[in-house]
């Protein structure tokens, strides 16, 4: 059977797998078969999908900035350098030409190709980064933001001087009518250019996919746009679409990558928001618990022990025992509330019963014996009525059991959660006929009330064994 790491891990990696075997589908079927035709002259799609890129590109790189400030890593600091590279790349040197329709010549060409290679190397590099974390996390972004951009202002100075010395990105053609005798091939220098893009991008899907593996979901997405550029600009060294009017395999696949950083980054934005807010209820409940514990609890605390004092005195009234006694039941009642507020969110049965008992028996004296299976995990609801069933267990021992061992089990085969003490032992049935005497009344009810079922055993002289089994 799987564990929960290893379907993380898959879930993970399928968009890989998915883009991998999409794009190699597409690829055969386009070149290999005559069974699909996908050449159509439609210049504005060029429009769209570089205008699609850029946005999508530029929302990407903020979402990985967030996700840097959040982490301080520094894969996440290329990953940011490579996303603006890329918007920009597709804002200034293809989108805007495209629009004004004015894309044509060397400049345009080779302008692209240098910030495609910059921001694909930066993508790969932070495919291949170390888990880092960088001490000056602001100066870092700020250097390496500059960087890019200083990289991409030099390329496009050099190419504007190099001028029609640079090939045209179309060596030779002639356009026909039907799509089959299309003969559209890029100058000898393109095609090195897209094949190097094309190995660059297979490096940064397989660092991606590495990333994947370990459970991160948006590397599995930064995968799969790899995986899809890759066959890109495999598709463009056959057919170089991405430098003429025809919209084609290799520019469907290139949507591919910047559709897959756009589920990527609405995934992350969403487990983003999620942090934030699991964060900020962790502190809230634990300034909810800091004040109780401050307030409240120290108040009872202070009742109780001036109440045990006045029970010393013989004279003392007869009410002032049950008094005390409630005083007693709030005072527990408000530490339970206060290390249940303290305790991490999401933390599974096993972590929260060794830590409960160690709590309550810290307070209470005695030894504490325990056998726990730390795999177990119950719905909230069962979890907080086990936690306060074993708590009050537990003090009934110490306080009117008199027991100096206590041992706590949790078992999952089948699911019981067994109490056993050595203390003095009671009637089960007597306690239960006690007017007024809600204890062992109220334990049934809290583990009825989640399905299970509640056993006492218990007789004088021989300690108490107290087992919640559970569904």
């Amino acid at each position: 059977m799987n564990t929960p790491d290893q379907r993380d891990s898959f879930s993970a990696v399928a968009p890989v797998g998915f883009a991998v075997a999409a794009s190699a589908l597409l690829t055969v079927l386009v070149h290999a078969t005559p069974l699909m035709d996908v050449a159509y002259r439609r210049p504005a799609l060029h429009v769209a999908t570089e205008t699609a890129a850029a946005l999508i590109s530029l929302l990407a790189a903020q979402l990985v900035h967030d996700r840097f400030r959040q982490r301080l890593q520094s894969r996440d600091l290329l990953l940011t350098a490579a996303l603006a590279t890329f918007a920009a790349t597709n804002l200034c040197f293809s989108a805007v030409p495209a629009i004004a329709d004015d894309q044509s010549g060397p400049f345009g060409t080779w302008t692209r190709i240098a910030g495609q290679l910059l921001g694909s190397l930066l993508f790969a590099a932070a495919a291949l980064a170390p888990d880092r974390e960088l001490r000056r996390p602001d100066l870092d972004l700020r250097r390496m933001l500059a960087g890019c951009a200083a990289a991409l202002a030099l390329a496009a100075a050099l190419i504007a001087l190099a001028g029609d010395a640079l090939p045209a990105a179309i060596g030779t053609g002639r356009p026909a009518r039907e799509v089959d005798d299309l003969d559209i091939r890029s100058d000898a220098s393109i095609v090195a250019a897209q094949a190097t893009l094309m190995v660059v991008m297979v490096v940064a899907a397989a660092g991606f996919t590495r990333l994947a593996l370990r459970g991160d979901a948006f590397s599995g997405w930064l995968a799969a746009g790899a995986a899809f550029g890759a066959f890109a600009r495999l598709n463009y060294v056959v057919f170089a679409s991405q430098y003429s009017e025809y919209f084609h395999a290799g520019d469907i696949l290139r949507l591919g990558f910047v559709l897959a950083l756009a589920v990527g980054a609405a995934l992350e934005l969403r487990r983003t928001r999620e942090l934030l807010a699991a964060a900020a209820i962790e502190q809230e409940r634990r300034s909810l618990a800091r004040d109780l514990h401050d307030g409240v609890a120290q108040d009872l605390a202070y009742i109780v022990q001036q109440g045990r004092r006045l029970l010393r005195d013989p004279a003392a009234a007869p009410a002032l025992r049950s008094i005390v006694a409630a005083a007693e039941r709030a005072l527990d009642e408000s530490r339970h509330v206060v290390a249940t507020l303290a305790r991490p969110g999401g933390e599974s049965l096993g972590p929260a019963l060794t830590r409960t008992a160690q709590e309550t028996v810290g307070r209470e004296g005695g030894r504490l014996q325990l056998e726990i299976d730390e795999e177990v995990t119950v719905p909230s609801e069962v979890q907080e009525a086990v936690l306060r069933v074993v708590r009050e267990a537990l003090i009934n021992a110490r306080r009117h059991g008199m027991a100096e061992t206590l041992a706590v089990t949790l078992r999952s085969k089948p699911l019981r959660v067994t109490v056993h003490d050595d203390g003095k032992g009671f009637d089960v049935a007597a306690s239960r006929a006690l007017a007024g005497h809600f204890g062992l009344n109220g334990m049934e009810a809290r583990v009825h009330g989640i399905g299970g079922a509640l056993a006492i055993e218990s007789a004088h002289g021989s300690g108490t064994t107290v087992e919640i089994r559970l569904p």
